[in-house]
């Protein structure tokens, strides 16, 4: 089965609210080697003006995952049988993510297009704290095939 082609403007609501945790910050901290004490340490972060722990900027794709695979799940998307690749992910940041935000997050599939036998889709995200204020924007462009047409291609050859 081929990608939707009316994908376009197909928005989802994240059904979580995604809370930052002082321990999440410091594992993925560790995990990715970031030695920022503010995402480490609560007193070093006090120093720094802050009233918890910082994220490391990466950190936002640990959401953005989430929310990705839940459309993925829910939405009639056309991508049971395809192979799917991420080619670009692009983060625009307004506010930075610290322990306790609670975060929601809307998706759109703001592009299409196929070329040379494959979907490439463009989305974004929009994650608002619990204020209500836009902390980030992430886009991603994912770009796949059908497997089946694929193999359907392989054994005629």
């Amino acid at each position: 089965m081929a990608l939707n082609l009316d994908v376009v403007g197909m928005e989802h609501k994240y059904s979580r609210t995604f809370v930052v945790g002082r321990e999440q910050i410091r594992e993925f901290a560790k995990a990715i080697k970031c030695d920022n004490p503010v995402s480490h340490d609560l007193e070093a972060a006090a120093e720094a003006g802050h009233d918890g722990l910082m994220a490391p900027v990466t950190f936002s794709a640990v959401m953005a995952l989430l929310v990705q695979k839940e459309f993925f799940r829910v939405q009639d998307f056309g991508v049971e049988t395809m192979q799917i690749v991420q080619t670009d992910q692009r983060f625009v940041f307004h506010k930075p993510l610290k322990e306790g935000d609670e975060l929601s997050c809307w998706f759109v599939i703001e592009t299409h297009k196929e070329s040379f036998g494959v979907d490439i889709v463009t989305s974004r995200n929009v994650v608002r704290n619990q204020e209500g204020e836009m902390v980030l924007e992430a886009f991603t462009t994912l770009m796949g095939r059908d497997s089946e047409a694929m193999a359907d291609i392989k054994l005629s050859l």
